[in-house]
């Protein structure tokens, strides 16, 4: 059974809001053998990784988890959805070989070679993690990175930012000053939980890889994983949410 708890935690920027999860359930769409491992160094780009929370200095990993099956199925496949520019574009490219030898998928449509390709996996996770959207954090993230926004072309930060998550040099910065803080227990805090941005209420998590950690984090207990499958309700309503259809 899962236990939530908020508690401040100072830092030298100010306090930042932190909520212990004990035996949360959680879920994770990967890749063989568990879905629970750190993404192998070789997928990153130039030594680095390009998601909302992950390292900008490429010296620690970052793992996403979800507190449903739909959450991860929501943020996976958004790749996939229509775009009414990206249409355009694509309907305005002229083929002028005629050649299909290496046929593009339409937007909106997913290969149902993605299924094959992956893993869902559940399990219980721990630890005290940071809450980036609550207010008290917020202001605290203001005072150090609000300049970094406006740089960066955004009017102002605030929970909409972190909430997109682009640019990702922002939200990376945070996190790579987060990864540094200790919790209320004392030890270095577990990573970030954070609301995902295809609807309220779907709970993320990004955990942050530690010294020590093999290739689970100490923080995840795997308790079942298995194939993607197409009957799984949780997929289906991802794909009607976003408008998707299966490529046959």
């Amino acid at each position: 059974m899962s236990e939530h708890t908020h508690e401040l935690t100072p830092t030298p920027r100010g306090p930042v809001c932190c909520v212990h999860v004990h035996g949360a359930a959680a879920y994770r769409v990967g890749y063989p053998p568990t879905s629970w491992e750190w993404t192998p160094w070789e997928f990153a780009t130039d030594g680095r990784f390009t998601g909302r929370w992950d390292d900008p200095a490429g010296v620690w990993r970052t793992l996403y988890v979800g507190a449903t099956r739909l959450s991860c199925y929501l943020e996976v496949l958004a790749y996939a959805r229509k775009s009414d520019e990206l249409s355009t574009a694509l309907d305005e490219i002229v083929d002028n070989d005629g050649d299909d030898e290496w046929p593009t998928i339409a937007p909106g449509r997913v290969p149902r070679s993605w299924m094959a390709a992956r893993i869902t996996g559940s399990g219980v996770i721990s630890g005290w993690f940071v809450v980036p959207g609550d207010a008290e954090t917020m202001a605290t993230l203001r005072i150090g990175f609000r300049a970094l926004a406006i740089r960066l072309g955004l009017a102002d930060l605030d929970t909409a930012a972190i909430r997109d998550g682009r640019p990702r040099v922002l939200t990376q910065a945070i996190s790579q000053w987060i990864n540094t803080l200790t919790g209320p227990d004392g030890e270095p805090v577990a990573g970030v939980q954070f609301d995902s941005r295809h609807g309220d209420g779907l709970v993320l998590w990004a955990l942050y890889e530690r010294p020590g950690d093999r290739r689970v984090s100490s923080r995840v207990t795997p308790l079942e994983y298995g194939p993607v499958r197409e009957n799984d309700p949780d997929l289906i309503e991802a794909m009607r949410l976003h408008n998707l259809v299966w490529e046959d």
